[in-house]
This record gives C-alpha cells, sequence and structure tokens, in this order.
C-alpha cells in the first residue's frame, strides 16, 4: 500500500508552475527548481544559490511543518534570526540620525513586499536594506561578526558597492527600495519590476 503523503509535498498536487527553470545568477545557466526547493547548486559553474519563487504553502501554518519538510522550515527559521541580529547590530550605528532606522524600517517592508511578489534571496536583500546607510566596510565588519556565509557577506557587499550585473535580480530588488525610499523622487523615476511600480503608485 503506497504511504499516504501530505498534499502540499505530494507532487500530484503541483501545479503547472510550481516546477520551473530559471538562470544561474553567475553564469546564466537554466536550472531546474521545484516550488519547495530552499537552494540548488548550479551543475556548470558550481554557485550555490537560493530559490528565487520559493513557496513555504502549507508549511506557513501546518503545525507538522517542523517533521515534514524539516530543511525547509530550518532555512525559514536561520533567515530570520539573521534578519533580526543584524537590525540589533545596525540601529545602535544609526541612532545620531533620527530618521534613519525609520527609513530603514519602512525599506525592510518594501524588501519583503517585493521577495513576496518577485522572488529573489531574502537574506541577500534584506541584509543590504539594512546596512544600505553604513559604508561598505562596516558592513561587511558586520556580517563577519555575525558569520555570515562568505558567498552572502560578497553578494550583499557587492550590492552596496553598486557591482552586479544590472539582470541580477537581488540587485533590481535593491535599487527599486532605494529609489522608493528616495525622499524626493526623480520627475520620471526608473523602476526594474512592476511590483515597485505598483508600491510607488499607492496600489
Amino acid at each position: 500500500m503506497e504511504q499516504m503523503k501530505c498534499p502540499g509535498q505530494d507532487t500530484r498536487f503541483w501545479k503547472p508552475g510550481d516546477i520551473f527553470v530559471t538562470e544561474c545568477p553567475k553564469c546564466g545557466a537554466e536550472i531546474e527548481f521545484f516550488k519547495d526547493d530552499t537552494r540548488r547548486r548550479c551543475a556548470w559553474c558550481g554557485h550555490l544559490f537560493y530559490n528565487p519563487k520559493i513557496d513555504l504553502g502549507c508549511a506557513e501554518w501546518c503545525q507538522y511543518a517542523e517533521k515534514c519538510v524539516p530543511d525547509l522550515m530550518k532555512e525559514k527559521k536561520a533567515a530570520q534570526t539573521f534578519k533580526e541580529l543584524l537590525a540589533q547590530k545596525v540601529q545602535p550605528r544609526l541612532q545620531g540620525d533620527a530618521s534613519a532606522w525609520e527609513l530603514t524600517e519602512k525599506g525592510l517592508k518594501l524588501a519583503q513586499d517585493l521577495l513576496k511578489a518577485e522572488g529573489g534571496d531574502p537574506k541577500v536583500v534584506l541584509a543590504a536594506t539594512l546596512l544600505h546607510r553604513l559604508d561598505p566596510a562596516q558592513a561587511r565588519e558586520i556580517l563577519t561578526e555575525l558569520e555570515t556565509e562568505p558567498e552572502i557577506t560578497d553578494a550583499v557587499v557587492g550590492l552596496l558597492t553598486g557591482k552586479g550585473e544590472e539582470r541580477d535580480l537581488n540587485r533590481q530588488l535593491f535599487d527599486d527600495v532605494l529609489t522608493l525610499l528616495q525622499e524626493k523622487p526623480q520627475p520620471s523615476p526608473h523602476y526594474h519590476t512592476r511590483t515597485a511600480q505598483r508600491l510607488a503608485a499607492g496600489e
């Protein structure tokens, strides 16, 4: 008798878009992802990157999620804890500017909205948003103190220093956050994503 599977994890219940192909952000090779994969390593260049469209599905609320998809829940908790620890490091450094932390918190909310709609690596984009008011050397120091993975640290500092290709999704999301945060927006601001356009229009 076939063992009963949770419908959320049983591929028989998945929709066509739940298995998709995306480009490796480093070499551009096509990599197949399942919706609940947290990350995969590119078979061509070896780059390890996060699922740009990760879907936790029923794992968001199911009481058995810890047993059903332990790796997925571990990744989620790790990302949340990392964001909280990073915020604790950054906030004291912005106390000299009354509006700086308020704007940073607003940026975090915008980043989360963009990540949810567009995909991207939450750890990279949220860290860059939290650190964007510090200089890159300070940012790298804080990330090192938190024992952040070297590839994540390099990716975050790359965003802060303007490195990376324009087509890189994390770069686009971070740029959109900064544009949305501008106190005096340009007459015709450029947004990379439709979600940012909607947020700018107040939709």
